[in-house]
């Protein structure tokens, strides 16, 4: 049997391969089994992760009662925890998904790798506003101190940087994401930004 903190050692590819159905399932398995209400909610879940966010709204708070259920159960297991924050996260719901990162990092903060913890302050970052914090800005220096070769946590970094001020410091982070960038499309959008801020700089 797989320690609950050793999930967020394997590839994050696999959470692809996991439906909301299942999700579903397993998360309900663990909450209340059987009960009207939360057959009840799991349908709102269902409904909520696929629906647009126009449509979004009518479920929202069974699903908030849920998130907060699934929060404070002691025996809800890492993976489980992992996949919801990605499912909310992936249909830009980032103060939800922000909830379940924090339960995850609280508890698992030691386990977790740059990847996880880069995902987390991204999340943070969009619920907030776009704006940066010192709470953010700790996370992303885990992250980097976990993985200093992870994009996304360096694009964070260069972007924090900047709103510091710093338009170096946020080059030199860019500079260094560019090449670990998965797509021509990333990169190209990258290169732009930091011609911008090249500019900015020398103006």
């Amino acid at each position: 049997m797989t320690k609950r903190s050793d999930f967020f050692k394997f590839n994050k590819n696999i959470i692809t391969a996991f439906s909301i159905s299942l999700l579903t399932v397993v998360l309900y398995q663990n909450i209340s089994e059987g009960s009207f209400e939360s057959s009840l909610q799991r349908t709102s879940l269902e409904s909520f992760l696929r629906e647009d966010m126009e449509d979004r709204e009518i479920f929202r708070q069974d699903v908030e009662v849920l998130v907060g259920m699934i929060i404070e159960k002691d025996n809800t297991e890492a993976g489980e925890l992992y996949i919801l924050a990605r499912q909310l996260k992936n249909i830009n719901e980032f103060e939800l998904a922000g909830k379940v990162y924090q339960d995850i990092y609280n508890t698992y903060k030691d386990e977790l790798d740059g990847d996880v913890m880069a995902e987390y302050a991204q999340t943070l970052f969009l619920s907030g506003g776009r704006k940066f914090n010192n709470d953010i800005d700790e996370i992303i220096n885990s992250s980097l101190e976990k993985n200093s070769l992870n994009p996304l946590t360096l694009t964070l970094k260069g972007l924090s940087e900047l709103e510091k001020g710093n338009p170096s410091l946020t080059i030199g982070y860019w500079q260094k994401a560019l090449p670990l960038l998965s797509s021509k499309k990333e990169k190209d959008e990258l290169v732009a930004l930091i011609e911008v801020v090249k500019k900015r700089k020398n103006q």
